[in-house]
């Protein structure tokens, strides 16, 4: 039996890593107001900077995962997944305006 090409085992997506936007979320949560308390061109650019980064990576995986399995969300899913990535934007224009 051929292994399926998603590379599970077995052929169910039942075992398969599924994406999660709730810690993308918190991350995004804690870059915001660290950027909204602390400043964006100060000593806090050592917290905040590392936190978008992952952030960033983690939601690139979280999308390479939703583009693999075609999960289902839910109506909360989608108002996280839609919080998430205007967070993002709000941090990274926090970031340009400075």
């Amino acid at each position: 039996m051929a292994a399926p090409e998603d590379g599970t085992a077995g052929g169910g997506t039942a075992d398969a890593e599924k994406p999660s936007w709730y810690l993308t979320s918190l991350l995004v949560a804690i870059v915001c107001a660290v950027l909204r308390f602390g400043g964006v061109w100060s000593w806090w650019a050592l917290l905040w900077a590392p936190l978008l980064l992952f952030t960033v990576a983690l939601g690139v995986h979280d999308w390479r995962l939703m583009a693999r399995h075609r999960p289902r969300l839910g109506a909360y899913e989608w108002f996280v997944l839609v919080t998430a990535h205007l967070g993002v934007a709000v941090a990274v224009a926090r970031i340009v305006t400075g």
